[in-house]
């Protein structure tokens, strides 16, 4: 098993949403969030790293827009729950 994974959380108008998978490799990750962002009623997807068996190692990686990765110096969270 891989140490660390990327779970893809999606977001829409009338649910703060749950993580819906998670993948071993960043890439997988970032292009399902990217596709999922495109999805009708979903408002955004985010990726999170995370290191298993550890506390603490959770961090944001990508936010996605319609299909659009967004900037890292925005003032919304990547992760609603943070």
């Amino acid at each position: 098993m891989a140490d660390t994974v990327y779970s893809v959380h999606a977001t829409r108008p009338d649910d703060v949403g749950t993580v819906e998978v998670i993948f071993g490799s960043e890439a997988e990750a970032r292009e399902y969030a990217r596709s999922r962002s495109l999805d009708d009623r979903v408002l955004s997807t985010s990726v999170t790293s995370f290191r298993v068996g550890r506390l603490g190692t959770r961090q944001s990686v990508a936010w996605f827009v319609e299909g659009d990765e967004q900037p890292r110096s925005f003032t919304r969270r990547l992760y609603p729950t943070d």
